[in-house]
């Protein structure tokens, strides 16, 4: 069902040569992951594989991920009038975090993504007891990879979740990649992803996901081994959202192009109230500005061009001066801070130098 991995030269053949995939050695293990997907990027059994793949030092296995599976409909085998429902199967809600595994390195349980010891594994950690630590060295030592999905207030991708927690999604086997049951994992005593309703077939179950609310969708897996996701619109279409706010470069250019208020109905209220504050305090800002320059520029009309550029406008802030030039030439004076601010928001430290002529502060 699943490729043999034992050591990572099983791996390093299948992606040499390949930009879509790394290898990143890191402090006592190494991470075999992919990049971003091309069309032939998954059409080998060991690149699926090639999802955050954990190796010693010595370059035995040490962890075993969830495998790259797609969404219904995202290729023509996956189409939703294809899939078989008739089929055995179970329903699983998709949350909405980080997949974090356990690996052992330098003899201790640590917490990982997909790219290993990272921030997020770190807050994850916060889960792992001394309980939960044993129950996952088990696991390891077994041959087996236990692998959660991190929720948090402080590891929020779109849905909000009011507390910190680790689902179980799966067991596999760490070697052939096998999964285990669903019934051995709720015998675990451990808190395991929920359930739901099927639907007759792929087109009826394809619909009703789609129009879920208040949470990110399903992922479906067949005892034959298949595993689709299928994502809700109303999450699919906030995450479009969230994600052109996260950077401070994205909204501020929203918010002067004024095309926030296309996105607010979509956001949360306490997301949209943030970028309503961020907005409101902008404007102010901006307003604030252009009558600055406005007035200044005014009160020196009369000033010679050259006098003006050696005395005059040297009073301003160094990222004003060149605004008072322009306005001065009959620009409005509106259009031109504006444009100024828009130009210069290519990149969080060009926001960072330009943030004198709003004053704002975005914190996402």
């Amino acid at each position: 069902m699943h490729p043999e991995i034992k050591n990572i030269n099983d791996v390093l053949p299948h992606i040499d040569g390949r930009s879509d995939f790394i290898v990143v050695h890191k402090d006592g293990y190494s991470v075999v992951d992919y990049v971003y997907a091309l069309q032939d990027s998954f059409d080998d059994a060991v690149r699926v594989e090639c999802r955050g793949l954990k190796f010693s030092n010595d370059g035995s296995i040490l962890a075993r991920p969830l495998h790259k599976f797609r969404n219904i409909g995202e290729t023509p085998e996956l189409q939703p009038h294809l899939l078989d429902f008739s089929q055995p199967h179970t329903v699983m809600e998709k949350l909405d975090g980080s997949m974090i595994h356990p690996a052992i390195v330098n003899g201790n349980v640590v917490f990982m993504t997909r790219m290993g010891r990272t921030d997020v594994a770190t807050k994850a950690e916060r889960h792992l007891t001394p309980e939960l630590r044993t129950i996952c060295r088990g696991f390891l030592l077994g041959g087996a990879t236990p692998i959660f999905e991190f929720t948090a207030p402080d590891n929020r991708i779109v849905v909000r979740y009011e507390e910190s927690a680790m689902t179980l999604l799966a067991v596999r086997n760490t070697v052939d990649g096998a999964y285990w049951p669903r019934a051995v994992l709720e015998g675990t005593g451990l808190p395991v992803v929920p359930v739901h309703d099927s639907a007759a077939n792929g087109s009826d179950f394809t619909a009703y996901a789609r129009a879920v609310l208040g949470f990110e969708g399903f992922v479906v897996r067949f005892d034959n081994g298949l595993w689709v996701k299928a994502k809700g619109d109303d999450y699919v279409l906030k995450h479009k959202a969230k994600d052109s706010i996260l950077q401070e470069k994205n909204i501020l250019q929203l918010v002067l192009s004024g095309g926030l208020d296309d996105v607010l109905p979509l956001l949360d209220e306490a997301d949209a109230d943030s970028a309503r504050s961020y907005r409101d305090i902008v404007e102010a800002g901006v307003t604030r500005t252009v009558n600055d320059l406005a007035r200044f520029v005014a009160a020196n009309e009369n000033v010679p061009q050259k006098e003006f550029a050696l005395n005059h406008v040297r009073q301003l802030p160094q990222i004003m001066q060149s605004l008072a030039f322009t306005i001065r030439k009959g620009v409005d004076a509106g259009e031109a801070v504006r444009a100024c601010i828009i130009a210069n928001a290519s990149s969080q430290a060009r926001v960072d130098e330009f943030r004198e002529l709003h004053g704002a502060t975005w914190a996402a």
